[in-house]
């Protein structure tokens, strides 16, 4: 699969696409609950007192000394990958890493009660999600996720993240608990029965296994989102849409009635969830054992020609079905490959003029044989047809959106910037000629956005008033480069998760293009917010040697790259160019897995040139949020 991740200078129509996008910072709740147990109020552990509690009489002589643990999962509709650490009553804390979202953390010698922070990354989007535990959960099950984190919330009328750090939980006691926890099961029960969760799951203590328990289908279809400015938690159903509030600032107890959200609607999302996830799962298995023909990717895509397919034509980043399957189909990098953190964004079976089909939304990241992540696709629709099967319908697109985050290193100067680049292009004019320009808004971005203009020579389209730039420079410490002169403090208070939205318009500038009758709107939205140049300024950047040399480099011979200090776990990104006149001049771009020491190679042979009036050339890593760190060179 190629991977469609922009280069600095150049991006090209590629495979699949990297960062989601989707709404405002809801988290992918994970069922996760915990056995048994919880009962009576605080009390220490045998031999360790509890908070508050005086030690045994100096004549007594001391307790037997017996490890007093805690494990779980940590998962947030995906195992999270990352850490726990747990604090007790007296600000102790103690961390150990998570293993496949699972963890086992010894807190002999703390003081109860608990609570506990996983941090990480989900799917490659940062997540930080809590629980708690008092002294009668002491060798149990305590998982943390975003309904455990909602339950911590609701105890401390505060976002859980503060009760944490303010480590003002002393008091908590197992009742307490055990109210709150009663209380948010309350509110789901209905969707949870429908999809075969049993009655009695302990949202708090029933031990789960992401990806293979009944609670995953759960997992799935519920979110949870909260608003710091009001304290105010909202619990979506992405099959129905339905939604409940949470005001945390008000205790279970104390709750008038709350209609729970419903399970109708929900007939077959359970099946279908899992059907959902087997298209992506056959796809992928068409390249177990080598590169399939095209023609073995079809049937696994809709045809708007079959109506059992459903009433939709296939379409990704303005690629139809047919040059679609070819592209994957000569890409080495799916051999043997997986789609994995697969997330399914939302299910609407609704069918009226702007759904005719069922169809669901998803995000997944295809990592090659190796495990390394060549990219994180977001936008895949899988439509279910009159037949009942679901297939991959593509994107939809009828432009290829290709949005990146950048921090940049000048390898000469080794001076450093934090960019934005909205790489625009349009592969088939047939469907959307009538676009001139397509303007992005979101956080960082002037009021009116960015305005990108349509190339008259085809490619990349260039920011307005600039020949053939698409970045867009946030801050830098390089000599003479034009930015946006953003504070490093206006930088941090970018959303974690920022979403931009590109809305295309025809020659007036003010018409909004359509296809079909649509609005051309997309929405893409990145795994983290772009680098402060504090942060640009302390990232590791990859390190490369050449030869020849960049400077005597014509083309019609090789040209060899060895690069370093490359994160192993994502595919590193190689490009060189040559320019011989305005529009002339040879490029060529790879992308290449590195060694688990984070060393990779790429040997370049380009057109011979008979006149260079511009190199430039380099090699990129990503961080664990999709953000892309360069280090370039150029003459």
């Amino acid at each position: 699969m190629k991977t469609n991740f922009a280069t600095p200078e150049a991006s090209s129509p590629l495979f699949f696409k990297t960062t989601r996008s989707a709404c405002a910072v809801a988290l992918l709740i994970s069922l996760a609950a915990c056995g048994g147990g919880g009962g009576g109020g605080g009390g220490g552990f045998a031999g360790f007192p509890a908070a508050g509690g005086g030690n045994p009489p100096a004549s007594d002589p001391p307790a037997a000394s017996t490890p007093v643990t805690f494990s779980g999962t940590a998962a947030s509709g995906l195992p999270l990958v990352g850490t726990v650490t747990v604090k007790d009553a007296k600000g102790v804390t103690k961390t150990v890493a998570l293993v496949d979202g699972n963890y086992n953390i010894d807190v002999s010698g703390m003081t109860a009660p608990f609570v506990f922070r996983a941090e990480g990354t989900v799917g490659g989007e940062r997540t930080v999600i809590h629980s708690a535990a008092t002294a009668a959960d002491a060798n149990g099950t305590i998982n943390i996720t975003p309904l455990t984190d909602l339950v911590v919330a609701n105890i401390a009328g505060r976002l859980a993240e503060q009760y944490f750090d303010g480590g003002e939980f002393a008091s908590l006691t197992a009742d307490e608990l055990k109210a709150e926890s009663d209380g948010l099961k309350a509110k789901l029960l209905p969707v949870l029965l429908a999809l075969g969760v049993d009655a009695s799951i302990d949202l708090l203590r029933t031990a789960f296994t992401p990806l293979s328990s009944a609670l995953d289908k759960a997992l799935d279809v519920l979110r949870v989102s909260v608003d710091p400015a009001t304290n105010v938690a909202t619990i979506t159903n992405i099959v129905t849409q339905q939604q409940i509030a949470d005001d945390l600032a008000v205790k279970a107890a104390a709750e008038t009635s709350t209609t729970p959200l419903s399970g109708d609607g929900m007939g077959t999302a359970a099946d279908d969830i899992t059907l959902i996830r087997k298209v992506l799962s056959d796809f992928v298995g068409k390249f177990a054992n080598g590169l399939p023909a095209p023609a073995e990717l079809l049937p696994l895509m809709t045809d708007g020609s079959n109506p059992a397919t459903g009433t939709y034509g296939f379409r990704s980043s303005d690629l139809n079905a047919a040059q679609f399957a070819g592209d994957a189909a000569s890409d080495p990098s799916l051999v043997g490959a997986s789609f994995t953190d697969v997330v399914i964004q939302r299910i609407n079976y609704t069918i009226d003029a702007n759904n005719t089909s069922p169809r669901a939304y998803v995000e997944f990241t295809h990592k090659d044989k190796n495990g390394v992540a060549f990219s994180n696709n977001q936008g895949m629709q899988i439509v279910k047809g009159t037949d009942g099967t679901w297939r991959l319908r593509g994107d939809g697109r009828v432009l290829d959106i290709n949005p990146h985050i950048h921090a940049t290193k000048e390898k000469a100067t080794g001076c450093v910037s934090s960019s934005l680049q909205f790489a625009i292009q349009d592969t088939n004019t047939g469907n959307s000629g009538n676009v001139a320009s397509v303007v992005v808004t979101g956080p960082g971005l002037p009021a009116g956005g960015l305005r990108h203009m349509r190339p008259s020579g085809g490619g990349d389209w260039p920011i307005q008033g600039s020949p053939n730039n698409n970045y867009y420079y946030l801050t830098s410490n390089c000599s003479g480069l034009s930015t946006a002169g953003l504070s490093d403090s206006a930088i941090a208070a970018i959303s974690a998760t920022p979403e931009y939205t590109f809305t295309a318009y025809e020659s007036d500038g003010s018409t909004v293009a359509k296809f079909s009758g649509f609005d051309i709107v997309y929405k893409h939205r990145f795994h983290g917010r772009p680098m402060t140049l504090a942060e640009a300024a302390a990232a590791t950047y990859p390190g490369f040697s050449t030869t020849p040399v960049l400077a005597s480099y014509a083309g019609g011979s090789d040209f060899a790259v060895s690069a370093t200090d490359l994160n192993p776990g994502f595919a590193a990104e190689f490009f060189l160019n040559l320019a011989s006149g305005p529009s002339a001049g040879a490029q060529d771009r790879a992308d290449v897995a590195p060694s688990a020491a984070g060393t990779a190679s790429k040997t370049f042979n380009l057109p011979a040139q008979g006149s260079v009036v511009f190199r430039n050339m380099y090699v990129s890593t990503y961080d664990a949020n999709w953000r892309e760190l360069a280090l370039r060179d150029q003459n």
